[in-house]
């Protein structure tokens, strides 16, 4: 039996979902994991590993400002993920994919025809940062739109209007929304935001609500599980990195700018998308745009091949999904924030989406083996 360390220099919930796949990856192949922090503790990461003595280490780095002495780790197989310094050769490397993370920013933002975009981050020195910035700024100039980077969050006032801004994480887009406010701006119509993360206390709570994208930690967490699986086999015998690629843009009111959408169909799809998980109707979708039901659903249909209802309801599954994947959530707690009116509601329409109930989906997708 394998003993596995997961080590990390600070817990945040971010560590925590890439320990919990970790860990399930882990006991799919019968090792044992433990987890241990070096960054508030007065071990360092040799005392850590001496008592341990693990045969391979999970070492999550994302939160490091300054490389650190690896040294200890001489000797054990290795997997670094999110690390923002160079790693010993014969190590596998987890990273979040810059490119298509900057893409999907890229495609949100350029749909609400900015004359000007730009890029900002509290720490832009950090690899992540600078990857997803250099990307961005590739697909506006192949748009032929200008493009600047923002040191400071109070440059958002030299843009011009409207504007399209990528924020590298949602601490950045907070200090944008703060700067903006401060200097009389207004969001989504004088500049459109998307974010990275999709911390939801912050994005649903920001006015306007920020659009952000949700990054996989879980995969991640299981890739990297594999990867060191990997090197126990010595399948990995030369320095290696793994992308893993986000989960998905969640749209909010940020990256829409009013009336920036041509067609009855664009416009009801990205109402669709920031108000699915509310207690909407296709009657409130009407009356937003001043047409009948009988409108939106005929253009709708005829653009996406699907009714407006059938979308709204395929947001809110989506989301069931998530949160009951989730197994601390009380199934209780789901109805009304998936857009139900109750929970008896939801779980007559989950049953006869699924077939089954949301305890016995639960049961089947979270089961180990």
């Amino acid at each position: 039996m394998k003993n596995i360390l997961f080590l990390s220099h600070t817990v945040n919930p971010f560590n925590e979902r890439k320990l919990d796949s970790a860990f399930a990856e882990a006991k799919r192949r019968g090792w044992t994991v433990h987890s241990a922090e070096f960054g508030w503790t007065a071990w360092s990461i040799a005392d850590i590993l001496a008592a341990l003595k693990p045969d391979g280490v999970i070492f999550d780095g994302g939160r490091l400002l300054e490389p650190v002495d690896l040294r200890p780790l001489r000797g054990f197989p290795t997997v670094f993920v999110d690390t923002d310094f160079p790693t010993p050769p014969g190590c596998v490397t987890i990273r979040s994919d810059a490119r298509a993370i900057a893409d999907l920013a890229a495609d949100e933002l350029l749909a609400s025809e900015p004359v000007e975009t730009a890029f900002f981050s509290v720490t832009p020195k950090k690899t992540w940062s600078r990857l997803r910035c250099a990307r961005f700024r590739d697909r506006m100039r192949e748009a032929k739109i200008h493009f600047r980077f923002l040191k400071h969050a109070e440059d958002i006032t030299r843009l011009k209007k409207p504007a399209a801004v990528f924020a590298a994480n949602d601490m950045s887009a907070a200090a944008l929304l703060s700067s903006a406010t401060r200097c009389g701006l207004e969001c989504p119509q004088d500049f459109t935001l998307v974010s990275v993360d999709n911390e939801t206390l912050f994005c649903e709570n920001a006015r306007p609500k920020v659009t952000s994208i949700e990054q996989d930690f879980e995969g991640a967490g299981t890739a990297a599980a594999r990867a060191l699986d990997g090197l126990f086999r010595h399948q990995c015998g030369s320095y290696a990195e793994v992308l893993v690629p986000p989960r998905r843009l969640v749209r909010r009111a940020s990256s829409v700018r009013p009336h920036g959408y041509r067609t009855v169909a664009q416009r009801t799809a990205a109402f669709i998308d920031m108000h699915a998980l509310e207690a909407i109707s296709i009657a409130d979708i009407a009356a937003e745009f001043g047409c009948s039901r009988r409108t939106i659903e005929t253009h709708y249909r005829a653009a996406y091949d699907r009714s407006a209802g059938e979308a709204v309801l395929a947001h809110r599954f989506t989301e069931v999904e998530r949160l009951l994947a989730d197994p601390d959530r009380r199934l209780g707690t789901i109805a009304n924030m998936c857009g139900w009116k109750s929970s008896a509601h939801l779980a007559r329409a989950f049953h006869a989406r699924y077939g089954m109930t949301m305890t016995e989906w639960r049961t089947h997708h979270l089961k180990r083996p």
